[in-house]
């Protein structure tokens, strides 16, 4: 990269480590950033997390307001052998902002490209000292945390998000009934849940006809994946049926044995219009209940091995012959030690949407879907929305960052041009 053209723009390099990262905090905030920030550059490094989809980069690529990005091999080959990654740019304006990973990763890049080290967190980092700036989101009440000048609380990025993707649901409630059904952004969990999923919406569909639905196609799940699911009587003890994909005209559907037709779709394309949504844990729960969705949770399980685990707990599954078992058992214990998985139920601190847990068969998210649509969900509409709060956190978080760009940018040596 010729830094003589690039060396007076601010560059801002994130970490991202997972599906949540990017569509959640990423998004909303290279959008602002744009928007306040004329001329930044957002560069991206993808870094080694159990909780990654394998598919950080090839998202990472598409996207029109990332200007650059590394994979999680660049980046390690940048932090150990000091190898620069296409298209960024050593010291200069600017920083590194830590959105999820091991924070270590944050630091040790933060060093090699000579800028200070800021986070945007939902908890108390490791290493936290070594930042500069900690922002942190409120999911989670802190204790003993006061706010200074290098520990704030900004809000949720991830209302933002839900908002930026969704500013319109005046076509929710039209029309009949539209259950989606977002399987995961995990390509390893979407093989065992959209098959559950569908089995229940085939019992459902017996008794309430009336009903569509569709796919939430994340994009950190191939297309070819769902053309070529696992057949279902691979010995898995979740139930399921396998689907048949098709396509008409530039519309793609996924076909049950039963004839049920659910048309795949983005995120984006389901949120405006979806009365209820099938979801297992992660930051879509909070997307959803921002916008007013209500949902219904689903978490069997029946293979807690293959759950990703934060820690040294998430590896052991590698480990030869014992280790699937001694995983198990962690994920298990951490199963027990949380009272609830979903955004909102974790934020109101109490059961507010359904969650499905344990060895679950078909009929018994069928049961819970029938109980939804058949009841009256706009007080539940208005007091998910209420639980997560208004917009506003990414605005604050950029009103902060472009104060420490004021205060710390003449300090900044810009590397000489080579």
């Amino acid at each position: 990269m010729d830094d003589t053209n690039t060396r007076d723009e601010i560059q801002v390099v994130v970490t991202v480590n997972g599906p949540g990262e990017v569509a959640c905090w990423l998004y909303p905030l290279a959008h602002e950033l744009k928007r306040r920030i004329p001329g930044v550059r957002i560069c991206v490094a993808v870094v080694p997390c159990v909780f990654s989809s394998g598919a950080e980069a090839d998202v990472l690529k598409t996207l029109s307001y990332v200007d650059a990005y590394c994979t999680i091999d660049e980046t390690m080959k940048f932090i150990k052998w000091n190898k620069l990654p296409k298209g960024f740019r050593k010291k200069g304006p600017g920083f590194m902002l830590h959105l999820g990973g091991d924070s270590m990763f944050t630091i040790m890049l933060a060093k090699r490209l000579g800028v200070p080290a800021l986070a945007y967190v939902e908890r108390p980092l490791a290493f936290q000292f070594l930042f500069d700036r900690v922002f942190y989101s409120g999911f989670e009440k802190i204790e003993g945390l006061k706010e200074d000048e290098r520990h704030k609380v900004v809000g949720e990025m991830m209302v933002d998000a839900a908002h930026l993707r969704c500013p319109d649901r005046s076509e929710a409630g039209k029309g009949r009934p539209l259950v989606g059904l977002y399987p995961s952004s995990r390509m390893y969990l979407t093989k065992y849940v959209l098959p559950y999923y569908a089995a229940a919406a085939e019992k459902v569909a017996k008794v309430m006809p009336g009903v569509d639905w569709v796919i939430s196609k994340s994009d950190f799940v191939d297309r070819d994946f769902l053309r070529n699911l696992p057949d279902v009587d691979d010995g898995r003890p979740l139930e399921g049926v396998n689907l048949e994909w098709k396509r008409e005209g530039d519309r793609e559907y996924m076909v049950t044995p039963g004839g049920l037709t659910m048309e795949v779709l983005s995120p984006a394309q389901v949120a405006p219009r979806v009365n209820l949504a099938l979801t297992v844990p992660g930051s879509n729960t909070a997307e959803l209940a921002t916008l007013g969705v209500p949902m219904i949770l689903t978490l069997p399980t029946y293979k807690h091995e293959i759950a990703p685990l934060p820690g040294i707990a998430g590896h052991l599954g590698r480990l030869p012959v014992i280790g699937w078992r001694m995983k198990r058992f962690l994920a298990k214990q951490v199963l027990k030690r949380m009272k609830f998985l979903s955004h909102p139920n974790r934020r109101a601190d109490r059961m507010v949407i359904p969650e499905l847990i344990g060895e679950l068969d078909a009929q018994d998210l069928a049961d819970a879907i029938e109980g939804v649509l058949k009841s009256d969900t706009s007080a539940l509409q208005e007091e998910l929305r209420a639980i997560m709060g208004p917009p506003g956190a990414t605005s604050k978080l950029v009103s902060e960052l472009e104060d420490f760009l004021a205060e710390k940018g003449r300090r900044h040596e810009i590397a000489p041009a080579h």
